[in-house]
């Protein structure tokens, strides 16, 4: 009996090294080796700026003059001779008809070079003659929507439109998480701009309502639903679809916190499938530290592992060993 109370203890202690080297063998955060996190959000935030930027150059003037274009109506007067006052309507070739001087080219001109340039056909049969073009009906002022939306087609407007402006028209669908589509793009002769779309809907950022030009063509692609998995002792693993404000803590939360094996404050790992399987590393405690720096960012694929707590496993072995151990086995064990 004394010999197996001997192996006993040698067992026990073996597993309290364990535990104690486990529990304090890693850091909370991976690190490479210049002693840097391996994950930082500082690349994202500098991309979210870089990202806004390029939006903003995409995005035409505010003060930028409307051009004519096919469908237009206008009206036509010439200061000084209401009796040559006309309406017209730009043909899809972009002219119109003047008397005498025949068809002439206006579309894509503004309505200030396109009274100078209807002047200039007809000065060889008016002198000082002078034009000034008004827009009656807008009829080429369309942006094109298609895609996952309820109404796609073709949309005219009175003024510059913007994205948020022919998205609500469209009719947005969110989706059967709640959350609007993750992105757009927009085609604009031979440019094309992806917007991350519900960033910018979630952050209430002014870009948004970024102006749009006519011609221009949104695509809103069908919805990927954007999930990560959560494994291991968790009480309720399993897929959550990310928000843009999830974090680890509230991803914890929605599977039902911590199961009992995995202790007070396991070493959680997050594997970022998109980086190659690279594991982060943190500590649960850690993210209930306020600004402590320690959370991890999550992406669309990644796997977060809860493990089983070293100090379970050990509870477990002594649960087993109990019916073979003494009382002063054990006292002597937690005494060393």
């Amino acid at each position: 009996m004394n010999l197996l109370n001997q192996r006993s203890s040698l067992t026990l202690c073996s597993f309290v090294v364990l535990a104690l080297g486990v529990a304090h063998s890693l850091p909370g955060e991976a690190k490479n080796a210049d002693g840097q996190p391996m994950f930082d959000d500082a690349p994202r935030a500098e991309q979210q700026t870089s990202d806004m930027n390029s939006l903003r150059k995409f995005e035409p003037s505010v003060d930028e003059e409307y051009t004519l274009g096919a469908g237009d109506e206008i009206s036509i007067q010439y200061p000084g001779r209401p009796d040559l006052s006309s309406k017209d309507v730009i043909g899809p070739d972009g002219r119109v008809t003047l008397p005498l001087a025949g068809p002439i080219k206006i579309s894509e001109q503004t309505r200030e070079a396109a009274g100078l340039k209807i002047a200039e056909a007809l000065s060889p049969y008016y002198t000082k003659l002078t034009a000034t073009v008004r827009v009656e009906k807008y009829g080429s002022n369309f942006v094109t929507l298609l895609g996952d939306v309820k109404n796609p087609g073709m949309l005219s407007f009175e003024h510059t439109p913007t994205l948020l402006e022919v998205l609500s028209r469209g009719g947005l669908e969110a989706r059967t998480d709640g959350l609007y589509p993750e992105q757009c793009i927009i085609y604009r002769g031979d440019q094309v701009y992806w917007v991350k779309l519900q960033d910018l809907l979630a952050s209430g950022s002014p870009m948004a309502a970024v102006r749009l030009r006519r011609n221009d063509l949104v695509f809103v692609p069908a919805s990927a639903t954007r999930t990560i998995t959560i494994i291991g002792h968790v009480l309720h693993p399993g897929p959550v679809v990310l928000k843009h404000d999830s974090t680890l803590a509230t991803v914890l939360g929605e599977v039902g916190g911590l199961a009992d094996a995995a202790g007070g404050n396991p070493e959680i790992q997050v594997i970022h499938r998109a980086s190659g399987g690279k594991t982060q590393l943190v500590r649960f405690k850690d993210l209930l530290k306020p600004n402590s720096g320690n959370e991890a960012s999550l992406y669309p694929g990644d796997i977060i592992f809860v493990p089983k707590s070293g100090l379970y496993k050990m509870g477990v072995v002594i649960q087993d060993l109990a019916p073979f151990m003494t009382m002063a086995t054990i006292a002597a064990v937690a005494l060393n």
